[in-house]
């Protein structure tokens, strides 16, 4: 069966569209990952949430970032402070 040209064209331009998002998926992604921790620590009260960043999930470190009223804050999740923000934000979320 002889496809037209007009069918040729519409798929090479689907696959290259199908191709610009997957690549524009994967720079957003790596952009979102933490590259470096915070030297200050945060006081608990100004943190309203947390995530968490694994190493093996598309970024270079692993991670806990604190989201803030304002912005969002790499943290070394071996240190003790950052442990212990974690403990205390978990412990208000459980209230909710």
């Amino acid at each position: 069966m002889m496809c037209s040209s007009k069918t040729l064209v519409l798929a090479t331009l689907m696959s290259v569209l199908l191709l610009h998002l997957c690549c524009e998926s994967e720079a957003a992604n790596t952009y979102d990952c933490c590259l470096r921790y915070t030297e200050r620590k945060l006081p608990t009260r100004i943190i309203q949430n947390f995530t968490v960043q694994w190493a093996n999930g598309g970024c270079d470190i692993d991670a806990i970032i604190f989201h803030t009223k304002a912005r969002a804050v790499c943290a070394d999740p071996r240190k003790h402070w950052v442990k212990h923000a974690v403990s205390v934000l978990s412990k208000r979320m459980r209230k909710m």
